[in-house]
């Protein structure tokens, strides 16, 4: 067969390898001029550094064997790391003694709070959490006052005016995830491929090249529709093409506009599927601000929710001496930090850094880099595995593959990566098939 993939992030690569290893000939659009999707790289002193934060968990075994299998391996270093809070001023919570000296709760609060990571580990079935909220199933494990002052805010950062109704088994998830990447002595160890992400993703591309699969970089995919031949007319900039079977692998409201000829339910369906978009600010700074790896932020006048700074990960001797920091806003994608000018944001946000960190200064900053990506976060309301779709569209041969599905765990690179197997196997076994 002669298949399109659309969206050159690593849910698309890994399907197209998958297709390809099967003997089928593939074609692979992008309209972003790098592959890997929020995976994608820049280049600071010379090495490989993600638009937008990336690290793995010790229980991350699909992107693992990806990295082992591109003779990668040798690269993969796992590292202690520091997460913090910030309140009103920076809290440590690295080790589970450090909840037990987190003063903005009262002695048994800290207990509770710290007991919920143990608690989300011995849920087995995350089906009875659907029908809560976040909310509510956190006021019940660990009391109002918790949820206030912890995770109230980091909410409202994440998720806006949704926030309350975001699904308990999202925060069940994360909670679970990260609780699960700690050692015996408690402290969160968490992995980074030495060189850069963008090294995995170079050498999955020169694999897909090995393999034969066609790709397109700069050319996103305008319009799929029905050919009277049978199959999928692909229309980019290069022209059109026609395709046995298509897959595409960008966000569900994407798939709706360029197809036209789906179902009017099912493009409603595809569009009721709310996204956060993100804006992502790297600082090059001279200097570090502090050994904190991950910094939640738990005030909501500070316009940013997480503070990242890579280089507690990786020493700043690989970006030749550079500190690098990143500064993560979700947001709606008309708000005004999405639209500002690149200039603009640096300059909003160096206050609120100073706020946090009173010893910085604006002259820290060498240079910056801002990103922004539209479709960052599914909003994952309640009963959401009811509005996932699935793999299989209304039209025989076309096929979703996105971060939308990736339910009950959250969207990253392991699941990307995952479920471009899982959606590759379905269109190997089910062929021009298949029905909704």
């Amino acid at each position: 067969m002669h298949i399109a993939v659309v969206g050159g992030g690593l849910t698309g690569m890994t399907a197209a390898q998958d297709l390809a290893q099967a003997g089928h000939q593939v074609a692979l659009f992008e309209r972003d001029s790098v592959l890997g999707g929020l995976a994608g790289s820049f280049e600071v002193g010379g090495t490989l550094l993600e638009r937008f934060y990336h690290h793995i968990f010790t229980s991350d075994r699909s992107v693992l064997d990806l990295i082992i299998q591109l003779g990668l391996g040798e690269n993969m270093e796992w590292k202690p790391t520091t997460t913090s809070y910030y309140a009103d001023r920076v809290y440590r919570l690295a080790a589970p003694i450090d909840v037990l000296r987190f003063r903005p709760l009262p002695f048994l609060d800290r207990i509770r709070f710290g007991m919920l990571v143990f608690q989300a580990r011995f849920v087995g079935d995350w089906r009875p959490l659907e029908g809560m909220t976040a909310k509510e199933w956190l006021i019940r494990l660990s009391g109002r006052r918790v949820y206030e002052q912890v995770w109230a805010a980091m909410l409202r950062g994440k998720f806006g005016d949704r926030a309350e109704e975001i699904s308990a088994v999202w925060i069940w998830n994360k909670v679970k995830l990260r609780g699960g990447s700690r050692g015996k002595s408690g402290q969160e160890r968490l992995g980074y491929l030495r060189g850069g992400f963008g090294l995995m993703v170079e050498a999955l591309e020169a694999k897909l090249a090995g393999l034969g699969v066609a790709v397109h970089k700069d050319s996103p995919v305008e319009v799929i529709e029905p050919a009277p031949e049978g199959g999928f007319l692909v229309r980019s900039d290069g022209g059109s093409t026609r395709y046995d079977q298509v897959l595409v692998t960008t966000a569900p409201e994407l798939l709706a506009e360029m197809t036209p000829g789906l179902p009017a339910n099912y493009r409603q369906q595809l569009r009721s599927i709310e996204y956060m978009a993100n804006v992502c600010c790297v600082l090059d700074l001279d200097r570090s601000l502090s050994e904190v790896y991950w910094l939640n932020i738990s005030d909501n006048r500070i316009p940013f929710v997480g503070l990242v700074e890579h280089t507690n990960i990786q020493g700043p001797e690989r970006y030749g001496g550079s500190h690098l920091v990143y500064l993560t806003r979700y947001c709606d994608p008309l708000d005004e930090y999405y639209t500002m000018s690149d200039d603009e944001l640096v300059k909003a946000y160096l206050p609120h850094i100073q706020r946090i960190f009173p010893q910085f200064r604006p002259e820290w900053v060498r240079r910056s880099y801002v990103w922004r990506e539209r479709y960052a976060q599914p909003v994952i309301a309640r009963h959401y595995s009811r509005l996932r779709p699935d793999f299989a569209t209304p039209l025989p041969g076309l096929w979703l593959g996105c971060m939308a599905q990736i339910y009950p765990e959250d969207r990253g690179m392991n699941y990307a990566v995952e479920y471009g197997h899982l959606v590759a196997q379905r269109i190997l076994s089910d062929g021009g098939t298949h029905r909704v």
